[in-house]
């Protein structure tokens, strides 16, 4: 990845404010517009707020990303944990913050009274030095003011990197992979984070795990969103 001065947005090279890393063109540009809230692809209008595909399923959960994956800024979200550039963080979570407001304010979405990042196997984090989904639920926790649960749910077993897997390695590898602290207070309403979501799969396996302990999660947040590239 290419570097760059520190007062100069990652993309465009243009001057920003010193530790931003995206300037507010570039972040404009990446918006998506509608999108379903069940696969994240683009439409038409909003409402309706699903596709006919994903009216016809019966269980869903909203999912709701700030940029597209294979964009310019989308592919960026990589580098907050590949590359360490943490100046990302402020400018995409605020995207996602604003992105979650709207739809509040248009009763697309419930409430949310949580924050649950999605867990590293303890061996990757003196390799990396931090949780990227901890790092973004804090910022989006602090934006929107709700409590972050980071030690809710654990990953009790290293899995390999799990972007180059397909869909079904994906589910078969994750089976069992978290755990839900036992004897911890039910939560409801409850919304998942992580950086990017590829199929859903480490979420689900998440969201599997809280309901065996008596939680629901009700959403799923990501700063970028390449679920419409595997349908």
């Amino acid at each position: 990845m290419a570097g760059s001065l520190p007062n100069r947005c990652l993309l465009c090279q243009q001057g920003i404010t010193l530790g931003r890393g995206l300037c507010q063109y570039c972040l404009d540009d990446a918006r998506p517009g509608h999108q379903c809230l069940g696969c994240t692809c683009a439409m038409r209008q909003c409402p309706p707020w699903r596709c006919g595909a994903c009216q016809k399923k019966r269980h869903w959960w909203p999912v709701i990303s700030a940029f597209p994956y294979h964009s310019p800024v989308g592919y960026l979200t990589g580098a907050i944990k590949i590359h360490r550039q943490l100046c990302l963080l402020e400018p995409m979570c605020e995207a996602l913050a604003q992105r979650l407001e709207q739809l509040w304010q248009a009763d697309a979405i419930g409430p949310i009274s949580a924050l649950v990042p999605i867990p590293m196997h303890p061996s990757r984090l003196p390799v990396r030095g931090f949780n990227h989904a901890v790092l973004i639920a804090d910022q989006l926790g602090k934006r929107l003011g709700l409590p972050v649960l980071d030690t809710l749910v654990v990953k009790k077993q290293r899995t390999v990197p799990q972007h180059d897997l397909e869909d079904q390695r994906r589910r078969k590898d994750l089976s069992g992979v978290f755990q839900a602290q036992p004897g911890a207070r039910r939560q409801q309403q409850l919304a998942l984070i992580d950086d990017v979501i590829t199929t859903g799969s480490t979420m689900t396996a998440v969201a599997r795990a809280l309901r065996k302990q008596g939680h629901h999660v009700s959403q799923y947040w990501a700063l970028a969103s390449a679920l419409k590239r595997q349908r």
